[in-house]
C-alpha cells in the first residue's frame, strides 16, 4: 500500500471522528476516527525523510497552521489549536532529535540541549492547547526513531497508548485513545511507495471538512 492510500484512509477516519465530534452519533464512529492521526504522525515522518527542503516543510506548516486556525479565533469556535500546529511542533521536534553537532559544543552539553528544547515544545502544546498535544509531539517521535523496526515500533506505541490510560490528566486524552494501535495495520503495509501525488489536496481538505460539517450541522439543527 502506497502513501497516497494510507493518506486516504487517514482522511476517511479522520471525518468520521470530526463527524462524531461536530454532529455527534454512535461512540464507534469516536473509535474509528481514532485511527487517523497517527496515520498523519506517520506520513509526517516520511516528508521528513524524504522532502529535499526540511525548511520549507516546516514553513508551508506552520502557514497553513496559521491561516486555519483564524476562522476559529474570529467566529469563536469552540476547537482545539490546530492539528497542524501539533504537526508543525511534531517536525520541529524531529529535527531538534536528528540534530547534528556542527559547532563542536561538548556532547553532554549538546544532548541537555536538545532535552530542553523537546520539553519547551511539549511545554508549549500543553500550555496552548494543542491538538493530541504532548501525546500528538511523542508519537511523531516514535515513528521516527523506530521507522525501520516494526515490533519495536509496536512496543512503543503500545506504551504510549497505555501511559494516556495511566496518566490521562498529563495527555489530556480519554482511555478510548488505545484504538489508535489499529491504525499500524494499515502503516504496516506501507510499501515504501509515494503514490499519486496530491498534497495541497490532504492540507485543504482539512478546514473544509469542518465547513461541511458545520454546514451539515446547522442543516440538522433547521429540521
Amino acid at each position: 500500500m502506497d502513501l497516497f492510500w494510507i493518506k486516504i484512509i487517514g482522511i476517511i477516519t479522520m471525518f468520521i471522528d470530526h463527524y462524531h465530534y461536530v454532529i455527534g452519533g454512535n461512540q464507534i464512529l469516536n473509535v474509528i476516527g481514532r485511527i487517523a492521526f497517527p496515520i498523519f504522525a506517520f506520513s509526517l515522518n516520511e516528508g521528513y525523510f524524504h522532502t529535499s527542503n526540511l525548511k520549507k516543510y516546516l514553513v508551508r506548516l506552520f502557514t497553513f497552521a496559521v491561516i486555519i486556525q483564524i476562522p476559529a479565533i474570529l467566529f469563536n469556535l469552540y476547537y482545539p489549536v490546530n492539528i497542524f500546529f501539533t504537526l508543525f511542533f511534531g517536525l520541529l521536534a524531529v529535527s531538534i532529535v536528528n540534530l547534528k553537532n556542527k559547532f563542536k559544543i561538548p556532547v553532554y552539553a549538546f544532548i541537555l540541549l536538545k532535552i530542553f528544547l523537546i520539553f519547551f515544545i511539549f511545554y508549549v502544546t500543553k500550555k496552548f492547547d494543542f491538538d493530541y498535544g504532548i501525546y500528538g509531539i511523542l508519537l511523531i517521535l516514535v515513528f521516527n526513531i523506530f521507522r525501520n523496526n516494526k515490533l519495536f515500533l509496536l512496543l512503543a506505541f503500545f506504551l504510549l497508548n497505555l501511559a494516556v490510560i495511566i496518566f490521562p490528566n498529563v495527555f489530556g486524552l480519554f482511555k478510548i485513545q488505545f484504538f489508535s494501535i489499529f491504525s499500524l495495520i494499515f502503516i504496516f503495509f506501507y510499501n515504501g511507495k509515494r503514490g499519486k501525488s496530491l498534497k495541497y489536496f490532504f492540507y485543504l481538505f482539512y478546514p473544509i471538512h469542518f465547513l461541511i460539517l458545520e454546514g451539515i450541522n446547522f442543516f440538522l439543527k433547521k429540521l
